[in-house]
């Protein structure tokens, strides 16, 4: 018996915007996701009633993937289908499916910021906690593209705040360091650890002191961040903060010593696995005062 997608055109298809998977390019940004096999182009561009007369009539597998182990779910996801992501779930897909990088559909829905893609999946039980090769989550990626709505729904399906990445990232951690002040609210809120740590034993305030992120550092000691904290080198925000502020000070002509200091320091950092040295150290002599100010609030 042939399988009914409610919606419904002549067929019983569903009533979707028709698109021809032959004639239409993709947008540039997906050139690194071009479908080879017909049902997967098909997919790609949301034709939906091409997909539907393949499962329906041409005995193609839903969960059919190309030579990287993409599925027709992957390209639906990576181009934003969400129609077709409904389709191929009525069509009883795998949901969990991994292509080449250990990559779900919810992951890659996640990576190119679909948001009713993500919210179709998790809607239908994709597992908002599944890691990539990277070791990173659907989490991590919607952090890293500070996409507020999409980190707001897979906490809301019980995404894990804990995951770590393989330098041992935090979704936290990820967002001190790309200064995103909202996703840190965010990720407070639902319980992350404010005091986790990375694989150099550095927490999200470290982080920040090393990053100095004025507002980042006073949102964390806020909400209650431990200053007493020590990384694998043996030093605490507060000291990060004095070295930086040093740093600061002591910029000019005659500062030629202190960057081969640095350059030996950096030497030292690499000698660790997953350890390197912050590059965003700043030249602006203006934030003197700001640094100056964070070590005495470290300090009480």
């Amino acid at each position: 018996m042939k399988k009914i997608f409610k919606g419904h055109s002549p067929w019983g298809f569903l009533s979707f915007r028709h698109v021809s998977a032959e004639n239409q390019e993709p947008p540039r940004y997906l050139t690194g996701y071009m479908p080879m096999k017909k049902i997967h182009k098909a997919a790609s561009v949301g034709d939906i009633t091409e997909v539907q007369r393949m499962l329906e009539f041409g005995h193609v597998d839903v969960n059919i993937t190309d030579r990287k182990k993409r599925t027709a779910l992957h390209y639906a996801c990576a181009h934003g289908q969400s129609e077709m992501v409904s389709l191929l779930l009525w069509y009883d897909c795998n949901i969990e499916a991994r292509d080449c990088e250990d990559s779900t559909a919810l992951i890659k829905a996640t990576q190119r910021q679909h948001e009713e893609c993500v919210k179709i999946l998790l809607d239908n039980g994709a597992d908002s906690n599944a890691v990539d090769a990277y070791q990173n989550s659907a989490l991590h990626y919607a952090v890293y593209n500070n996409n507020l709505t999409i980190a707001s729904k897979l906490l809301a399906f019980n995404a894990d705040t804990e995951i770590k990445a393989k330098n041992g990232y935090t979704p936290l951690i990820l967002a001190v360091l790309e200064n995103k002040e909202e996703m840190v609210e965010l990720l407070l809120q639902a319980a992350a650890d404010i005091n986790a740590l990375d694989n150099c034993k550095r927490s999200p305030l470290i982080h920040a002191v090393r990053a100095q992120f004025k507002n980042m550092i006073s949102l964390l000691l806020q909400q209650g961040a431990d200053v007493s904290l020590v990384d694998v080198y043996g030093a605490t925000a507060q000291s990060y903060t004095v070295f930086e502020t040093f740093q600061v000070l002591s910029k000019g002509p005659s500062s030629s010593h202190l960057e081969r200091t640095s350059e030996m320091d950096e030497q030292n950092f690499d000698d660790k696995d997953d350890c390197t040295l912050c590059t965003h150290l700043t030249q602006d002599k203006g934030r003197m005062e700001e640094n100056t100010d964070t070590v005495g609030r470290l300090g009480r």
